[in-house]
């Protein structure tokens, strides 16, 4: 797979550096301690602080998994689905030798001719939200917060001209005079009346809906990009993102539902596929009883406890189960115990209903 080298700061350096970085390459740091392998940071785990060079970067580190030199295509898709990662390091012995992109992925997909015989307009997400380039930049802050959302597409009489992102919003501006530093906007005076076009990224690629997606996949390995602006008539009408393809085809291949895993103290990650397995497992075996999609775990270390939060996909909605304990290896066993449990009990409400339906269909036939 291909691989680039990585941009790597040891966790005793300031915050500074590891966002001046994040903003120059758009992509992650990756955090070491004493010269290992401890996480990453990217443009989401930017922490609200008002002078980034009195913070140490290993604060702001996220404990992400890593790849090894020979992992396999979907083995690599489902460590960057496991927190929807921009770049992952490839580790040896502790050490960082390289790192692989959202974008490196793509490659890989198309080289070895994974891509789905499809078109863009399957898998893009809509609608695209859009705001006017001369919009104020608090109404971009609010409209995000309002939809949900993390980007919104810039225009210029009604033509997609850039983007902008949370990122760009809660990060900003090196001070010209003085010691550096990183201010946030909210502490930029007046800065919400500003322009939206002042904050703007333009570094964006089109793709027609009714293109292949392997045209899609290709364009983002050559461009380096992440996300699609996908186009019907020359206008705007939804984006493709990395995500949207290895999240589909992992769908494909998975023998179970995919199970994607976040939050991991790096001191566990060593039971990451023992994880996997086991809430995969009791899953998988409730496929033939419900419409079950994908399932998401998250890890939360505190001070002395372990929190596990699971989400199941399943029937258009979803089931939640949540556990606390002080092993880790107990609480999980605790978690998908819960999990069969609840499953089981809807399985039998289903199966009862069900009876219960033929029943009063017969009396009323009988009558």
């Amino acid at each position: 797979m291909r691989m680039t080298k990585a941009d790597v700061i040891d966790g005793s350096e300031p915050l500074s550096k590891a966002l001046n970085s994040i903003l120059t390459t758009g992509t992650a740091v990756m955090i070491t301690k004493k010269g290992k392998y401890y996480g990453l940071i990217d443009d989401r785990d930017i922490r609200q602080v008002s002078n980034a060079s009195r913070c140490k970067s290993i604060t702001a580190a996220v404990r992400a998994p890593h790849l090894k030199e020979n992992s396999s295509l979907e083995e690599t898709m489902q460590a960057f689905m496991a927190g929807h990662f921009k770049a992952l390091p490839v580790v040896k012995s502790g050490r960082i030798i390289g790192s692989v992109s959202r974008a490196d992925v793509m490659s890989e997909m198309a080289k070895q001719g994974k891509v789905p015989k499809t078109t863009v307009s399957a898998l893009m997400a809509v609608p695209i939200y859009t705001i006017d380039q001369d919009e104020d930049l608090g109404v971009a802050k609010t409209l995000m917060k309002k939809l949900g959302i993390h980007h919104l597409a810039i225009t210029s009489r009604n033509k997609v001209i850039g983007t902008i992102s949370t990122f760009d919003l809660s990060m900003v501006l090196l001070k010209p005079k003085g010691r550096q530093r990183f201010v946030l906007i909210s502490e930029v005076s007046n800065a919400d009346i500003k322009p939206v076009k002042d904050y703007m990224r333009e570094k964006f690629v089109r793709v027609r809906a009714d293109e292949h997606l392997d045209t899609a996949v290709k364009k983002m390995a050559k461009h380096n990009v992440s996300k699609l602006t996908v186009t019907e008539g020359g206008k705007a009408i939804g984006v493709l993102t990395a995500v949207d393809v290895m999240k589909f085809v992992l769908s494909l291949v998975a023998k179970g539902p995919n199970v994607f895993i976040s939050g991991l103290p790096e001191e566990a990650m060593f039971y990451y596929g023992d994880i996997e397995a086991s809430v995969g497992g009791a899953v998988g075996k409730f496929k033939g009883t419900f419409e079950i999609g994908d399932v998401y775990v998250h890890f939360k270390k505190g001070k002395s406890t372990y929190n596990m939060h699971t989400r199941i996909e399943i029937e258009h909605g979803a089931l939640v189960v949540h556990t606390e304990g002080y092993d880790l290896k107990t609480m999980v066993n605790k978690n998908v115990s819960e999990i069969k449990r609840l499953l089981t009990k809807r399985k039998n409400y289903k199966r009862d209903k069900r009876k219960h339906y033929r029943t009063e269909g017969f009396y009323e036939r009988a009558g």
